[in-house]
């Protein structure tokens, strides 16, 4: 009995232990306004060219062939793809069909 007494009460300190790790228990928010810098971080538009497709288009040759200013990651441009273009998540491409890729421009910052 005192076994299970035992592990009842370590796991209940365990748990407050951890939630107060993980969220806190007084907000970070109140300790670091003094020291509050923004940096000047780079911004990005994204714009959209409709193009028509032709035979043995992929997305990836889309993507390939539009290159954007910015280094954007693979993945990120396919969810931006997709968002543009969500009847392409469940079906193929087709010929001749108008179709948004999204090309990325650099906007300037004034930091």
């Amino acid at each position: 009995m005192r076994f299970l007494i035992f592990t009842v009460v370590f796991f209940i300190i365990a748990a407050v232990i951890k939630i107060d790790l993980t969220e806190g228990t007084v907000p970070l928010a109140a300790f670091d306004k003094e020291n509050v810098v923004e940096a000047c971080e780079q911004q990005i538009s994204i714009k959209t060219l409709s193009v028509v497709t032709t035979a043995g288009d992929t997305v990836q040759s889309l993507l390939a062939a539009y290159p954007s200013e910015v280094e954007i990651s693979y993945p990120e441009k396919m969810a931006q793809f997709y968002k543009l273009n969500p009847h392409l998540q469940k079906q193929a491409m087709v010929t001749g069909e108008l179709i948004k890729i999204p090309i990325y421009d650099k906007i300037e910052n004034n930091c």
